[in-house]
């Protein structure tokens, strides 16, 4: 994912949620005041994007490189036994 204004990359995890944090509340204040709805869906937009990063930061985080299969039996009455 590309975005101009921010190298994620560079940002650790801790950061990201951060700027995610910091862009949802701008994202409610912006609501709150009436801004300009263009504005305030360009602000979603990054919102996303940044939600998108860390969840894909997350899941391959949590999933192993080296998986195995694991055979662990046959049901009953299967034919091909």
């Amino acid at each position: 994912m590309f975005n101009p204004f921010l190298d994620l990359d560079e940002m650790s995890d801790d950061d990201l949620l951060e700027k995610i944090n910091e862009i949802a509340n701008k994202v409610s204040s912006a609501r709150r005041s009436n801004m300009s709805h263009n504005l305030i869906q360009q602000m979603e937009i990054m919102y996303h994007q940044l939600n998108t990063a860390y969840q894909e930061r997350i899941m391959l985080k949590n999933t192993k490189k080296d998986t195995t299969i694991v055979e662990v039996g046959s049901i009953g009455g299967d034919d091909n036994e």
